[in-house]
Protein backbone atom coordinates (compact mmCIF):
# COMPACT_ATOMS: atom_id res chain seq x y z
CA UNK A 1 0.00 0.00 0.00
CA UNK A 2 3.07 2.24 -0.19
CA UNK A 3 3.37 3.02 3.51
CA UNK A 4 6.49 0.95 4.05
CA UNK A 5 9.58 -0.32 2.33
CA UNK A 6 11.59 -3.35 3.46
CA UNK A 7 15.37 -3.50 3.20
CA UNK A 8 17.66 -6.54 3.24
CA UNK A 9 20.89 -5.66 5.08
CA UNK A 10 24.08 -7.67 5.47
CA UNK A 11 26.99 -7.00 7.84
CA UNK A 12 30.38 -6.39 6.24
CA UNK A 13 31.83 -9.34 8.22
CA UNK A 14 29.14 -11.62 6.67
CA UNK A 15 27.87 -12.90 10.04
CA UNK A 16 24.60 -10.95 10.36
CA UNK A 17 21.67 -10.30 8.07
CA UNK A 18 18.66 -8.13 8.87
CA UNK A 19 15.23 -7.79 7.30
CA UNK A 20 14.11 -4.30 8.37
CA UNK A 21 11.08 -2.08 7.81
CA UNK A 22 11.81 1.41 6.54
CA UNK A 23 9.35 4.16 7.37
CA UNK A 24 9.84 6.62 4.46
CA UNK A 25 8.31 9.54 6.37
CA UNK A 26 10.64 9.33 9.36
CA UNK A 27 13.59 7.56 7.67
CA UNK A 28 13.73 5.06 10.56
CA UNK A 29 14.41 1.33 10.47
CA UNK A 30 12.65 -1.33 12.52
CA UNK A 31 14.25 -4.79 12.57
CA UNK A 32 11.78 -7.51 11.58
CA UNK A 33 14.19 -10.45 11.48
CA UNK A 34 17.84 -10.91 12.35
CA UNK A 35 19.89 -13.90 11.26
CA UNK A 36 23.27 -14.49 12.89
CA UNK A 37 25.82 -17.16 12.03
CA UNK A 38 29.18 -17.60 13.77
CA UNK A 39 30.58 -18.71 10.40
CA UNK A 40 28.81 -16.78 7.63
CA UNK A 41 25.31 -16.11 6.39
CA UNK A 42 24.37 -18.06 3.27
CA UNK A 43 22.29 -20.84 1.80
CA UNK A 44 19.62 -21.02 -0.93
CA UNK A 45 17.71 -17.76 -1.40
CA UNK A 46 20.01 -15.82 0.95
CA UNK A 47 22.35 -13.20 -0.50
CA UNK A 48 26.01 -14.21 -0.64
CA UNK A 49 28.87 -12.16 -2.16
CA UNK A 50 26.77 -10.11 -4.58
CA UNK A 51 23.83 -12.43 -5.26
CA UNK A 52 20.37 -11.08 -4.49
CA UNK A 53 18.16 -12.64 -1.82
CA UNK A 54 14.84 -14.28 -2.63
CA UNK A 55 12.47 -11.75 -1.04
CA UNK A 56 9.20 -10.02 -1.92
CA UNK A 57 5.67 -9.02 -1.03
CA UNK A 58 2.45 -10.98 -0.80
CA UNK A 59 -0.58 -9.44 -2.55
CA UNK A 60 -1.93 -7.97 0.73
CA UNK A 61 0.86 -5.37 0.68
CA UNK A 62 1.82 -5.89 4.32
CA UNK A 63 3.29 -9.38 4.35
CA UNK A 64 6.90 -9.79 3.27
CA UNK A 65 8.57 -13.14 2.48
CA UNK A 66 12.17 -14.27 2.79
CA UNK A 67 14.30 -17.37 3.32
CA UNK A 68 16.32 -18.21 6.41
CA UNK A 69 18.62 -20.98 7.65
CA UNK A 70 17.58 -20.49 11.28
CA UNK A 71 16.58 -24.20 11.57
CA UNK A 72 19.73 -25.42 9.81
CA UNK A 73 18.09 -25.61 6.36
CA UNK A 74 16.92 -22.79 4.10
CA UNK A 75 13.15 -22.43 4.45
CA UNK A 76 10.41 -19.99 3.55
CA UNK A 77 9.16 -17.40 6.05
CA UNK A 78 6.76 -14.48 6.07
CA UNK A 79 6.64 -11.46 8.35
CA UNK A 80 3.80 -9.00 8.94
CA UNK A 81 5.58 -5.67 8.47
CA UNK A 82 3.17 -3.87 10.81
CA UNK A 83 3.09 -6.31 13.75
CA UNK A 84 6.47 -8.01 13.20
CA UNK A 85 4.86 -11.46 13.50
CA UNK A 86 6.95 -14.13 11.72
CA UNK A 87 5.54 -17.36 10.31
CA UNK A 88 7.61 -20.30 9.08
CA UNK A 89 5.86 -21.84 6.05
CA UNK A 90 8.13 -24.81 5.27
CA UNK A 91 10.17 -27.02 7.58
CA UNK A 92 12.20 -30.21 7.56
CA UNK A 93 15.64 -31.55 6.71
CA UNK A 94 15.50 -30.28 3.14
CA UNK A 95 15.94 -26.98 1.31
CA UNK A 96 13.62 -24.81 -0.77
CA UNK A 97 14.54 -22.89 -3.90
CA UNK A 98 13.04 -20.02 -5.90
CA UNK A 99 9.63 -19.49 -4.22
CA UNK A 100 7.08 -17.52 -6.23
CA UNK A 101 3.50 -16.41 -5.62
CA UNK A 102 0.78 -17.51 -8.04
CA UNK A 103 -0.84 -14.82 -10.16
CA UNK A 104 -4.12 -15.12 -8.22
CA UNK A 105 -2.27 -14.89 -4.89
CA UNK A 106 -3.63 -18.23 -3.62
CA UNK A 107 -0.52 -20.42 -3.79
CA UNK A 108 3.21 -20.69 -3.44
CA UNK A 109 5.18 -22.48 -6.13
CA UNK A 110 8.74 -23.54 -5.36
CA UNK A 111 11.41 -26.17 -6.01
CA UNK A 112 12.46 -28.43 -3.17
CA UNK A 113 14.77 -31.31 -2.21
CA UNK A 114 12.13 -32.69 0.17
CA UNK A 115 11.95 -36.15 -1.41
CA UNK A 116 15.71 -36.60 -1.75
CA UNK A 117 18.79 -34.38 -1.52
CA UNK A 118 19.72 -35.86 -4.91
CA UNK A 119 16.56 -34.76 -6.78
CA UNK A 120 14.62 -31.51 -7.30
CA UNK A 121 10.83 -31.35 -7.65
CA UNK A 122 8.28 -28.58 -8.06
CA UNK A 123 5.65 -28.01 -5.36
CA UNK A 124 2.50 -26.02 -4.70
CA UNK A 125 1.40 -24.87 -1.25
CA UNK A 126 -1.40 -22.60 0.09
CA UNK A 127 -0.25 -19.00 0.46
CA UNK A 128 -0.45 -19.11 4.28
CA UNK A 129 1.29 -22.46 4.51
CA UNK A 130 -0.04 -25.98 4.88
CA UNK A 131 0.12 -29.19 2.88
CA UNK A 132 2.71 -29.23 0.08
CA UNK A 133 1.62 -30.83 -3.20
CA UNK A 134 4.32 -32.23 -5.48
CA UNK A 135 3.50 -31.39 -9.11
CA UNK A 136 6.39 -33.10 -10.95
CA UNK A 137 7.00 -36.83 -11.12
CA UNK A 138 9.96 -37.37 -13.45
CA UNK A 139 13.13 -38.47 -11.67
CA UNK A 140 16.08 -36.09 -11.70
CA UNK A 141 15.96 -32.30 -11.75
CA UNK A 142 12.73 -30.51 -12.68
CA UNK A 143 13.10 -26.80 -13.45
CA UNK A 144 9.64 -25.31 -14.02
CA UNK A 145 8.19 -22.19 -15.64
CA UNK A 146 4.43 -21.61 -15.22
CA UNK A 147 2.20 -20.34 -18.00
CA UNK A 148 0.62 -16.89 -17.42
CA UNK A 149 -2.72 -18.46 -16.48
CA UNK A 150 -1.04 -20.90 -14.07
CA UNK A 151 -2.55 -23.94 -15.80
CA UNK A 152 0.50 -25.31 -17.63
CA UNK A 153 4.09 -26.03 -16.68
CA UNK A 154 7.08 -25.98 -18.99
CA UNK A 155 9.59 -28.36 -17.41
CA UNK A 156 13.28 -28.57 -18.14
CA UNK A 157 14.07 -32.05 -16.86
CA UNK A 158 17.31 -34.04 -16.89
CA UNK A 159 18.63 -37.25 -15.40
CA UNK A 160 22.15 -38.43 -14.59
CA UNK A 161 22.78 -39.84 -18.07
CA UNK A 162 20.18 -37.79 -19.95
CA UNK A 163 20.74 -34.12 -20.88
CA UNK A 164 17.91 -31.62 -20.28
CA UNK A 165 14.75 -31.87 -22.37
CA UNK A 166 11.66 -29.66 -22.41
CA UNK A 167 8.32 -31.12 -21.34
CA UNK A 168 4.82 -29.62 -21.16
CA UNK A 169 2.47 -30.66 -18.39
CA UNK A 170 -0.89 -29.45 -17.10
CA UNK A 171 -0.50 -28.58 -13.42
CA UNK A 172 -2.63 -31.62 -12.57
CA UNK A 173 -1.67 -33.85 -15.48
CA UNK A 174 1.00 -35.89 -17.23
CA UNK A 175 4.20 -34.54 -18.77
CA UNK A 176 4.80 -34.76 -22.51
CA UNK A 177 8.28 -34.35 -23.97
CA UNK A 178 8.55 -31.84 -26.82
CA UNK A 179 12.30 -31.84 -27.53
CA UNK A 180 14.89 -34.46 -28.46
CA UNK A 181 18.31 -32.89 -27.98
CA UNK A 182 21.15 -35.46 -28.21
CA UNK A 183 22.32 -36.81 -31.55
CA UNK A 184 21.68 -40.43 -32.50
CA UNK A 185 25.44 -40.97 -32.34
CA UNK A 186 25.56 -39.75 -28.75
CA UNK A 187 22.55 -41.88 -27.81
CA UNK A 188 24.14 -44.99 -29.33
CA UNK A 189 26.51 -45.23 -26.35
CA UNK A 190 25.16 -46.64 -23.09
CA UNK A 191 26.07 -43.82 -20.70
CA UNK A 192 26.72 -45.04 -17.17
CA UNK A 193 24.52 -44.19 -14.18
CA UNK A 194 26.85 -44.24 -11.16
CA UNK A 195 25.73 -45.80 -7.92
CA UNK A 196 24.75 -43.23 -5.27
CA UNK A 197 26.26 -44.28 -1.95
CA UNK A 198 27.41 -42.77 1.33
CA UNK A 199 30.51 -43.71 3.27
CA UNK A 200 31.41 -43.04 6.90
CA UNK A 201 33.93 -40.28 7.37
CA UNK A 202 36.49 -40.23 10.17
CA UNK A 203 34.22 -37.99 12.27
CA UNK A 204 31.32 -40.47 11.98
CA UNK A 205 29.31 -38.47 9.42
CA UNK A 206 27.91 -40.14 6.30
CA UNK A 207 29.28 -38.47 3.15
CA UNK A 208 27.37 -38.77 -0.19
CA UNK A 209 29.24 -40.03 -3.23
CA UNK A 210 28.83 -41.39 -6.76
CA UNK A 211 30.74 -44.52 -7.72
CA UNK A 212 31.31 -45.64 -11.31
CA UNK A 213 32.17 -49.36 -11.21
CA UNK A 214 33.90 -50.92 -14.21
CA UNK A 215 33.00 -54.38 -15.48
CA UNK A 216 36.67 -55.36 -15.42
CA UNK A 217 38.42 -53.36 -12.63
CA UNK A 218 42.09 -52.58 -13.20
CA UNK A 219 42.88 -52.02 -9.53
CA UNK A 220 43.09 -48.21 -9.83
CA UNK A 221 40.71 -45.37 -8.97
CA UNK A 222 40.12 -41.73 -9.85
CA UNK A 223 38.63 -39.28 -7.34
CA UNK A 224 37.02 -36.16 -8.83
CA UNK A 225 36.74 -32.95 -6.78
CA UNK A 226 34.04 -30.52 -7.92
CA UNK A 227 34.80 -26.81 -7.91
CA UNK A 228 33.16 -23.80 -6.23
CA UNK A 229 33.19 -25.39 -2.81
CA UNK A 230 29.48 -24.66 -2.43
CA UNK A 231 28.17 -26.77 -5.32
CA UNK A 232 26.48 -30.16 -5.55
CA UNK A 233 27.65 -32.92 -7.89
CA UNK A 234 26.24 -36.08 -6.31
CA UNK A 235 22.74 -35.97 -7.74
CA UNK A 236 20.36 -37.63 -10.20
CA UNK A 237 20.47 -35.00 -12.93
CA UNK A 238 22.73 -33.90 -15.79
CA UNK A 239 25.89 -32.52 -14.23
CA UNK A 240 27.39 -29.07 -14.61
CA UNK A 241 30.51 -31.17 -15.11
CA UNK A 242 29.17 -32.92 -18.20
CA UNK A 243 32.62 -33.03 -19.82
CA UNK A 244 34.05 -34.72 -16.74
CA UNK A 245 31.00 -37.02 -16.61
CA UNK A 246 31.72 -38.20 -20.15
CA UNK A 247 35.43 -38.53 -19.30
CA UNK A 248 34.47 -40.65 -16.29
CA UNK A 249 32.51 -42.95 -18.60
CA UNK A 250 35.69 -43.41 -20.65
CA UNK A 251 37.73 -44.11 -17.52
CA UNK A 252 35.15 -46.64 -16.33
CA UNK A 253 35.28 -48.43 -19.67
CA UNK A 254 39.07 -48.58 -19.30
CA UNK A 255 38.75 -50.32 -15.93
CA UNK A 256 39.06 -47.44 -13.45
CA UNK A 257 36.77 -47.07 -10.46
CA UNK A 258 35.67 -43.41 -10.45
CA UNK A 259 34.25 -41.58 -7.44
CA UNK A 260 32.65 -38.14 -7.02
CA UNK A 261 32.23 -36.85 -3.47
CA UNK A 262 29.95 -34.13 -2.10
CA UNK A 263 32.54 -33.20 0.49
CA UNK A 264 31.87 -30.88 3.41
CA UNK A 265 30.89 -27.38 2.17
CA UNK A 266 28.95 -28.79 -0.80
CA UNK A 267 25.52 -27.42 -1.63
CA UNK A 268 22.26 -29.18 -0.82
CA UNK A 269 22.82 -30.51 2.71
CA UNK A 270 22.03 -27.60 5.01
CA UNK A 271 23.88 -25.03 7.08
CA UNK A 272 26.21 -27.29 9.09
CA UNK A 273 27.48 -28.98 5.93
CA UNK A 274 27.87 -25.61 4.21
CA UNK A 275 29.97 -24.04 6.99
CA UNK A 276 32.09 -27.07 7.96
CA UNK A 277 35.17 -25.48 6.30
CA UNK A 278 34.93 -22.17 8.18
CA UNK A 279 38.45 -20.85 8.88
CA UNK A 280 40.08 -23.93 7.33
CA UNK A 281 39.80 -24.68 3.63
CA UNK A 282 41.58 -27.97 3.04
CA UNK A 283 40.57 -29.19 6.49
CA UNK A 284 37.34 -31.17 6.86
CA UNK A 285 36.70 -31.07 3.10
CA UNK A 286 40.07 -32.66 2.35
CA UNK A 287 39.56 -35.23 5.12
CA UNK A 288 36.43 -36.41 3.32
CA UNK A 289 38.70 -37.28 0.37
CA UNK A 290 41.21 -38.98 2.65
CA UNK A 291 38.29 -41.04 3.96
CA UNK A 292 37.13 -41.68 0.38
CA UNK A 293 40.58 -43.09 -0.40
CA UNK A 294 40.31 -45.34 2.66
CA UNK A 295 36.83 -46.41 1.53
CA UNK A 296 38.18 -47.41 -1.88
CA UNK A 297 40.82 -49.54 -0.17
CA UNK A 298 38.44 -51.20 2.28
CA UNK A 299 35.62 -51.76 -0.23
CA UNK A 300 37.39 -52.47 -3.50
CA UNK A 301 40.92 -53.35 -2.42
CA UNK A 302 42.49 -50.38 -4.23
CA UNK A 303 45.85 -49.38 -2.76
CA UNK A 304 46.43 -45.67 -1.96
CA UNK A 305 49.27 -45.41 -4.47
CA UNK A 306 46.76 -46.34 -7.18
CA UNK A 307 44.23 -43.66 -6.14
CA UNK A 308 44.44 -40.56 -8.34
CA UNK A 309 42.75 -37.25 -7.46
CA UNK A 310 41.91 -34.32 -9.73
CA UNK A 311 39.71 -31.24 -10.06
CA UNK A 312 39.61 -27.63 -11.17
CA UNK A 313 39.46 -24.31 -9.28
CA UNK A 314 38.50 -25.31 -5.72
CA UNK A 315 38.94 -28.89 -6.89
CA UNK A 316 42.47 -28.00 -7.97
CA UNK A 317 43.13 -26.45 -4.58
CA UNK A 318 41.94 -29.60 -2.77
CA UNK A 319 44.11 -31.70 -5.09
CA UNK A 320 47.20 -29.69 -4.14
CA UNK A 321 46.34 -29.90 -0.45
CA UNK A 322 45.87 -33.66 -0.82
CA UNK A 323 49.24 -34.20 -2.49
CA UNK A 324 51.18 -31.85 -0.21
CA UNK A 325 49.58 -32.62 3.16
CA UNK A 326 48.12 -36.16 2.88
CA UNK A 327 50.39 -37.81 0.26
CA UNK A 328 50.20 -41.27 1.80
CA UNK A 329 46.55 -41.54 0.70
CA UNK A 330 47.03 -40.65 -2.97
CA UNK A 331 49.29 -41.86 -5.75
CA UNK A 332 49.04 -38.79 -7.95
CA UNK A 333 46.86 -35.91 -9.01
CA UNK A 334 46.10 -33.14 -11.45
CA UNK A 335 45.37 -29.67 -10.08
CA UNK A 336 43.61 -27.66 -12.79
CA UNK A 337 43.42 -23.82 -12.54
CA UNK A 338 44.01 -24.20 -8.80
CA UNK A 339 43.83 -21.42 -6.21
CA UNK A 340 47.20 -21.46 -4.43
CA UNK A 341 46.91 -18.46 -2.09
CA UNK A 342 43.48 -17.38 -0.84
CA UNK A 343 44.83 -13.95 0.14
CA UNK A 344 45.03 -13.21 -3.60
CA UNK A 345 41.55 -14.48 -4.47
CA UNK A 346 38.05 -12.95 -4.76
CA UNK A 347 37.36 -11.05 -1.53
CA UNK A 348 33.59 -11.55 -1.65
CA UNK A 349 34.00 -15.31 -1.79
CA UNK A 350 36.97 -15.82 0.50
CA UNK A 351 36.05 -13.40 3.28
CA UNK A 352 32.91 -15.44 4.01
CA UNK A 353 34.95 -18.52 4.81
CA UNK A 354 38.34 -17.24 6.03
CA UNK A 355 37.49 -13.69 7.17
CA UNK A 356 40.36 -11.43 5.98
CA UNK A 357 44.17 -11.84 6.10
CA UNK A 358 44.42 -8.91 8.53
CA UNK A 359 41.75 -10.15 10.96
CA UNK A 360 42.38 -13.90 10.70
CA UNK A 361 45.91 -14.62 9.48
CA UNK A 362 45.83 -18.13 11.00
CA UNK A 363 42.93 -19.16 8.76
CA UNK A 364 44.86 -18.06 5.69
CA UNK A 365 48.13 -19.71 6.75
CA UNK A 366 46.57 -23.14 7.34
CA UNK A 367 44.43 -22.86 4.21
Amino acid sequence: DGRYAVVDLRATDNKDRWIARLDPETATLTVLDRQTDDAWIGGPGISTYGEESTVGWLPDGRTFFFQSERTGYSHLYTVDVETGEIQQLTSGTFEGFDPQVSKDGRYWYFTSSEDSPHERHFYRMPIRGGKRERLTSMEGHNQVALSPDGEMMAILCSYTNRPPEVYLQPVSGKAERITESPTSEWLSYEWHVPETISFEASDGVRVPAHVFRPEQPNGAAVLFVHGAGYLQNVHAWWSNYYREYMFHNLLTDLGYTVMNVDYRASEGYGRDWRTAIYRHMGGRDLQDYVDASRYLGETYGIDPERVFIYGGSYGGFITLMALFTEPEHFGGGAALRAVTDWAHYNHGYTSNILNTPVTDSLAYVRS
